[in-house]
């Protein structure tokens, strides 16, 4: 088990930062019938796994209009290579599965003194963070000395911890007078980063209440989901490309698109300048509706995307 715990380190939506509202919607949308269905695909998912950072609820209502968009021609997105129609279907169960999955990492913070000791260790890391920034923005550090002291980004809240703890104690005599940050909130930040390090670097040896395990679980099985629905909604967005071209976002909206998105269509300055072209005669067909022309369209734009729909 690596000594930190991805997808918790912050954000509007990480688990530690949900707010009653939040919580409300998740209960709302959560479904552990969905979360048993997709727990062991999401548990047999190989490759890098993402963490989940996002408003679960947007994804499940984007993934919903998503899903009836592209099912509305069932038939004809059966007949594309490698598509599994069921699994399109299940999208939205799949969404509020994850919803329920996220509920268990929030249950399980707070019911662990680690969920505590490590919301702790998020606020002491904001507070040395933006003061070693304000610093190097008034030149008392570098922009290179604040960025190493942080490589883990926001992965790593206890790497983090430890980096800045050292970066304030290296310039110590130079920030002393210029700094909101006093010696005892250092020593603060090293005794609970060293506590969470202590949690989370021996499973099972020397905890104090057991219930860090069990986060740490939920919120790798949390992020797995996240994972899979993302894997399985760039399915169903190539599904929408193949079948709406250039407005696909218009019918399968990006996870966390809060708006349906409108394409301007502005002409090029070839189109601006061509002459107006007279109506076709009864009973032509414009070359742009031929049926070979719009096959050609489609292989461009298939090509242009990478459409190999590979196999989830």
């Amino acid at each position: 088990m690596p000594a930190i715990l991805p997808g918790m380190a912050g954000g509007q939506h990480a688990t530690a930062g949900l707010g009653p509202d939040d919580i409300a919607e998740l209960e709302a949308l959560g479904s552990e019938p969905g979360y048993d269905v997709f727990l062991a695909p999401a548990r047999a998912l190989e490759g890098a796994v993402e963490e989940c950072r996002s408003n679960i609820a947007l994804a499940f209502h984007n993934t919903k209009r998503g899903v009836d968009s592209v099912l509305a021609r069932e038939a004809e997105v059966a007949t594309l290579p490698g598509v599994n129609v069921a699994e399109l279907r299940d999208l939205p169960l799949l969404a509020q599965g994850l919803a329920f999955a996220a509920l268990r990492v929030q249950r399980d913070m707070r019911a662990s003194s680690f969920g505590t000791l490590f919301e702790r260790a998020q606020q002491l890391r904001r507070k040395l963070l933006k003061t070693a920034e304000a610093l190097a923005e008034a030149s008392f550090l570098t922009a290179g000395d604040v960025t190493a002291a942080h490589e883990g980004g926001h992965r790593d809240v206890v790497g983090d911890c430890l980096g800045l703890v050292a970066l304030f104690r290296q310039h110590e005599a130079k920030l002393a007078g210029r700094s909101p940050v006093t010696p005892e909130d250092v020593n603060e930040v090293e005794r609970v980063a060293q506590q969470l390090r202590a949690l989370l670097a021996a499973p099972g040896e020397g905890r104090d209440t057991g219930n860090s395990p069990l986060l740490f679980e939920a919120t790798e099985t949390r992020d797995r989901f996240w994972t899979l629905l993302t894997r399985r909604h760039d399915v169903l967005w190539r599904c929408g490309a193949w079948l709406f071209g250039r407005d696909v976002d218009m019918h399968v909206p990006p996870l966390q698109a809060r708006h349906p998105l409108v394409r301007a269509v502005v002409p090029t300055s070839i189109e601006r300048g061509k002459p107006q072209q007279t109506p076709a005669k009864r009973g032509a067909t414009p070359i742009d509706y031929a049926p070979d022309s719009n096959v050609r369209s489609k292989v461009r734009f298939m090509v242009k995307v990478g459409f190999d729909f590979p196999s989830r």
